[in-house]
């Protein structure tokens, strides 16, 4: 199993989309509290 190391900060960086297909920067989503981020990979 690999494993990686990465920083908040960096993670906060990355882009996602939202539910309306809007791109947020991550770090805004736990700006006002705590977040939790689920990855869900989608396979076919």
């Amino acid at each position: 199993m690999v494993q990686y190391e990465i920083s908040v900060e960096r993670l906060g960086s990355l882009t996602a989309y939202d539910e309306c297909e809007e791109a947020i920067q991550l770090s805004t989503l736990w700006q006002k509290g705590t977040a939790v981020l689920v990855f869900v990979r989608h396979f076919g």
